[in-house]
């Protein structure tokens, strides 16, 4: 069965990007920054902006992230029971 990966080895796979203002950043499923590139605009942004754009693009990508690794356990498990996991979702009902 080689080439096939398995359901840990696809989520420690997913990658988001997201870009703008020049710069570009990679997030794994948990956010956590693993690529962060600067373009010539970026290197105009004053420090304080700089960061507020970074900070920006990592929320968005992570955002995606999280969405496709919910959709890769998706895969292997009921919809109703990743339900509450998805995003806007609340645990409870009817309260």
């Amino acid at each position: 069965m080689a080439g096939v990966m398995g359901l840990g080895e696809r989520l420690d796979a997913v990658r988001r990007e997201a870009s703008g203002r020049g710069v570009t950043v990679v997030v794994d499923l948990h956010g956590k920054l693993v690529d962060l590139s600067f373009a010539r605009e970026a290197l105009a942004l004053r420090p304080a902006e700089l960061a507020g754009v970074v900070r920006g693009l990592v929320d968005e990508a992570a955002e995606g992230a999280v969405a496709e690794g919910l959709a890769v356990v998706g895969e292997v498990v009921p919809a109703e029971l990743l339900e509450p996991l998805s995003p806007g979702a609340h645990p409870t009902r009817g309260s």
